[in-house]
């Protein structure tokens, strides 16, 4: 019990150590002092209309929230429940909620709430949402790849500063002894696995896999495709208009083309998915990352040692800070109306 509970606190406590860290060295990189970053960020917000503009960020971001829940409808409904629309909403909502505590959390979180107010099998939502996860995973590896042939030359470039020689890295000796150690782990579990388990835990596992990939293999079962692939398609221009139209709030940034904000959530998405809550401090950074790759006119220009301009850097705490914000109220929110809420049977069948 109390090795669990070290266990919980060390899975908490470490990725909020790591995200303060990158906020840390982001705070470093800066040419300006902290006090001077948080004035920036102040004026950004009230100049002009670009509070609107924030609004407006922070509404298609939960849109994007709120059509994974409804396009979670046409997955629950050929397994036989009937969920309330509503409820899917609020759970996904929460699911982020606990994702800003604790990263990859909320999959857990929201299957666990839907199944508390519908009675709908955890086993199954469970396989919805690792389908969901493989989908973002092809959509963000073709952004990534669109993002390649976008800025080939740039990326080049970068690499080239990381990684001089990088067929030295791949030819290590640790490293290659390193990987047959591993695929020899992983041989060695999987022969052993009958003097791990106990048959009657085997059996139980085999269970929740057979009822897990049930629910990873709904897609094959919904009746509207179509609209199944809309509501994916809406999720993703979310993610793009939500960091887009930050861009209008600074003047070196107002030009910046359709394309220019695909790259920015390209690798705002990639630091989104880092072990930090809700992508603190790895966010950051990428977006700075990506932002300051825009800003190279001349290939002699490093973007690892030249300091970041100040509106790299206020636009990263400002989509993120606002994000944050709508995420904790909206998913507390949500949280709330679905504990408040007497249980139901969703089975129709």
């Amino acid at each position: 019990m109390i090795r669990h509970k070290i266990n919980s606190i060390i899975n908490m406590l470490l990725p909020a150590i790591i995200g303060i860290e990158l906020i840390i060295l982001v705070v470093m990189m800066s040419p300006t002092s902290p006090t001077e970053i948080w004035e920036n960020i102040k004026n950004t917000v009230f100049q002009s209309n670009n509070w609107l503009l924030i609004s407006l960020s922070m509404i298609f971001g939960y849109l994007g929230e709120a059509l994974r829940g409804i396009r979670w409808v046409l997955l629950i409904k050929p397994i036989g429940y009937n969920v309330k629309t509503i409820d899917c909403v609020n759970s996904v909502a929460s699911g982020y909620m606990f994702n800003a505590g604790v990263p990859r959390s909320g999959e857990i979180a929201r299957c666990t709430l839907l199944n508390k107010v519908s009675k709908t099998p955890i086993t199954y939502l469970f396989g919805h949402v690792l389908m969901e996860r493989l989908i973002d995973f092809v959509i963000l590896g073709l952004c990534i790849f669109a993002c390649c042939i976008y800025k080939f030359k740039e990326i080049g470039y970068a690499i080239n500063e990381m990684f001089p020689n990088p067929i030295q890295y791949v030819l290590n000796v640790k490293f290659i002894l390193g990987v047959i150690l591993f695929l020899l782990f992983i041989y060695a579990i999987y022969k052993l696995r009958h003097l791990i388990l106990s048959k009657k835990k085997i059996i139980l596992i085999k269970n929740l896999y057979e009822k897990t990939k049930s629910g990873f293999y709904a897609i094959n079962k919904v009746k509207q495709k179509k609209l199944f692939f809309l509501y994916t398609l809406l999720i993703w221009f979310c993610y793009f208009a939500m960091t887009y139209v930050c861009f209008f709030c600074f003047e070196s940034m107002s030009e910046f083309t359709v394309m220019d904000g695909i790259f920015v959530m390209t690798l705002g998405g990639i630091g989104m998915v880092m072990p930090t809550p809700s992508g603190m401090g790895s966010y950051h950074i990428a977006a700075m990352f990506a932002l300051g790759m825009l800003s190279v006119n001349d290939f002699t220009f490093n973007i690892f040692t030249t300091p970041p301009h100040q509106d790299q850097i206020t636009f990263a705490f400002l989509v993120h800070t606002a994000q944050t914000i709508m995420i904790l109220f909206m998913g507390f929110l949500g949280l709330i109306l679905l504990n408040t809420k007497k249980t139901y049977n969703a089975k129709t069948s």
